[in-house]
């Protein structure tokens, strides 16, 4: 099941799982735990992904460990992506998958 982010009277964010024919619609209110929370979009970024379309390649990932073996580093250590087989050469290397 999917999980969908919601918040309190207090705006502190809570994620609640519901199957997606089940979720309330953005802005509805639900129960949970003695607590009114609002339902609210929440976005997953894939930086990897815009990096890679906005600058094509190569690019630093800001996403990947510091130092990954298997890819130069800038002096930050931060990996430098060389190509889209050596990105993916690296996830299956370190057992990585995009989420």
């Amino acid at each position: 099941m999917p999980i969908y982010a919601f918040t309190d009277e207090s705006s502190v964010e809570h994620e609640l799982f519901y199957n997606s024919s089940d979720v309330p619609k953005i802005g509805d209110t639900v129960q949970s735990d003695g607590k009114t929370l609002t339902r609210v979009a929440s976005f997953v970024l894939d930086t990897a992904g815009i990096a890679r379309k906005t600058h094509q390649y190569p690019y630093v990932s800001r996403a990947l460990p510091r130092n990954l073996e298997g890819a130069d580093c800038n002096k930050l250590g931060q990996p430098v992506i060389r190509s889209q087989a050596h990105e993916r050469d690296i996830a299956s290397r370190h057992d990585m998958d995009k989420s």
